[in-house]
């Protein structure tokens, strides 16, 4: 075996480092006194996540402006509950805690809800979300896979029944005026009477490889989008995405803290591989055959966000694998084709606009983001 000069220095060199390691280690080395680390900044920022205990989340305004409404932890723990603030008197009280709403009962979460937390980042116990319906008067707080209906002013709480053996709630939404409530069983969509606690289903699986009503991984780790059905200003339909997760390469995901667990498989789009199909249905509530969305799937594969405002057409943005072009759609509700309003174009990729379109009260006008770069 022949050695060229350049492997002969490396030997000679790694032998001489290998030496002067040893008679390193033959010196004895005197004792060198260390001062005791100061934990106090450590201690604070582990007990308080990061400083963000005790941050207002969820802040919503009802109607008529005389209270304002949000979800808070203590300043050194992680469970949230429901808090009001009076701007009159500058009074805040604690109106609601998971442990009541559960009668001290343990929260529990489902597999969806826990994913979904995950890609949120959000590590807070409690109470994670509410809604309020448009007039102010009712609340809606999805807990431990349970519906509870909350009526102000007086707050009084009821639990909204599920049928016997259902599957936990998940992603479950107030209709704008409160009477109904969307929710996702297991992949299935349903709607719910708040008055009369009817169940009905709007939506349900073809096969196992199929869901209605929720997003799927790439737009909630990707895009920041956590829905999958989205109310029509009026109430009366739903606008539901289908996932059709077939080809889709599985990975498995073991919990290292309960090693005797089997792991827990996931559909997972890595980069190349099969993604999920995507489709968009309106859906009656009152029954019946969904209208569904038309747009070019294949050229534009991601729905990145979708907007049903109450003045305005339902509008979707919608991108190409590479994430380099993009278009905004607006929806003929009565035909389900779409138009194009306008483009994206970018050579490296495009980020995706927060809080954009949003549709001013003309329904004809609406405001953008976009990243330019004009001094070429």
């Amino acid at each position: 075996m022949r050695l060229d000069c350049r492997t002969m220095k490396t030997l000679v060199s790694l032998r001489v480092l290998a030496l002067a390691c040893c008679l390193v280690a033959a010196i004895p080395l005197a004792p060198v006194a260390h001062a005791a680390p100061d934990l106090g900044f450590l201690e604070r920022y582990a007990l308080t996540r990061g400083f963000r205990s005790g941050q207002p989340a969820s802040v919503r305004i009802p109607r008529e402006g005389n209270e304002v409404l949000f979800l808070r932890s203590g300043a050194r723990d992680r469970t949230q509950s429901l808090w009001s603030f009076d701007p009159r008197t500058g009074e805040e009280r604690e109106v609601l805690t998971g442990a009541r709403l559960l009668g001290g009962g343990q929260e529990s979460l489902s597999a969806e809800e826990r994913a979904r937390r995950e890609r949120l980042r959000m590590t807070a116990r409690g109470l994670s979300s509410f809604e309020l319906s448009q007039d102010g008067r009712r609340l809606l707080l999805p807990y431990s896979g349970r519906l509870f209906v909350v009526d102000r002013p007086g707050y009084a709480v009821h639990e909204v029944p599920a049928p016997l053996g259902a599957a936990p709630a998940d992603a479950a939404h107030l209709s704008p005026d409160g009477t109904r409530i969307a929710l996702v069983r297991a992949g299935t969509m349903c709607v719910v009477d708040v008055a009369s606690g009817l169940e009905r289903v709007i939506a349900a699986p073809e096969s196992s490889e199929v869901s209605y009503g929720l997003a799927e991984f790439v737009a909630q780790e990707e895009m920041d989008r956590f829905d999958g059905h989205w109310w029509s200003p009026d109430g009366q339909w739903l606008a539901v995405q289908r996932t059709d997760h077939t080809g889709v390469e599985r990975l498995r995901i073991m919990d290292p803290s309960n090693p005797t667990q089997a792991p827990e498989a996931n559909p997972y789009p890595r980069p190349g591989m099969r993604n999920d199909d995507v489709r968009l249905g309106l859906f009656p509530v009152a029954g019946g055959a969904p209208l569904w969305v038309q747009w070019d799937r294949e050229a534009w594969p991601y729905l990145c966000s979708v907007v049903w405002p109450k003045s305005g057409p339902l509008t979707l943005y919608v991108m190409d694998r590479r994430q380099q072009r993009a278009s905004l759609l607006r929806v003929d509700v009565a035909t389900g084709l779409t138009a194009p309003l306008l483009g994206e174009r970018d050579a490296a990729w495009i980020n995706l606009p927060k809080g954009a379109p949003a549709w001013l009260a003309d329904g004809r006008s609406f405001l953008w983001i976009a990243e330019r770069d004009d001094s070429g």
